[in-house]
């Protein structure tokens, strides 16, 4: 309804409704959030509760910023942060820096790809091979590396989003 159109309709009240991509938009990433606290939890409190020995380190912390991550998605419009070119810029680079940088040095972690003698990547090796052999990429573990990496881009995305939403609002006040 349009105050133009219907006098009787408060100019205030005057405001458009969401588009269809914009609630499509919030549909999948309130989606992929609950998803990932379902998932976050749930595998938390499997690992932790392992019967056999101490619990992975890397699997834990993965399942802790996915946790987390989840959360931040599902809050992103209570949040209402604003990043700006710094926040992209930012989250973007820890993505992608976060992904190259670990796939370099050789792990030794517990998850993931035991058979090859050198693997890389982390939380999951996402390449290995043995001496002398071809490279084996696992694409199911690069994208939970990019899911993991992506998260940790989120908090870092929104840390700069609220450093500046912080920043502005004391030129304000002083």
């Amino acid at each position: 309804m349009s105050a133009v159109t219907h006098p009787e309709v408060d100019e205030d009240e005057d405001e458009e409704a969401p588009g269809l991509w914009q609630s499509f938009g919030s549909a999948l990433r309130l989606i992929v959030g609950w998803f990932s606290v379902a998932i976050g939890v749930l595998n938390l409190l499997v690992e932790l509760d392992r019967a056999d020995g101490q619990p992975d380190g890397a699997y834990v912390f993965f399942h802790f910023i996915v946790l987390v991550g989840g959360v931040l998605l599902v809050s992103l419009a209570w949040i209402g942060a604003k990043p700006g070119i710094a926040g992209y810029v930012a989250g973007a680079a820890v993505l992608v820096a976060g992904v190259v940088i670990s796939a370099i040095p050789a792990n030794d972690t517990v998850c993931c790809m035991k058979a090859f003698s050198e693997r890389h990547g982390y939380p999951f090796t996402i390449a290995a091979r043995d001496a002398g052999t071809r490279w084996h990429i696992d694409s199911q573990h690069l994208l939970a590396d990019l899911l993991f990496w992506g998260y940790l881009g989120l908090v870092v995305l929104l840390t700069v989003a609220l450093s500046r939403k912080v920043a502005s609002r004391e030129e304000e006040a002083g």
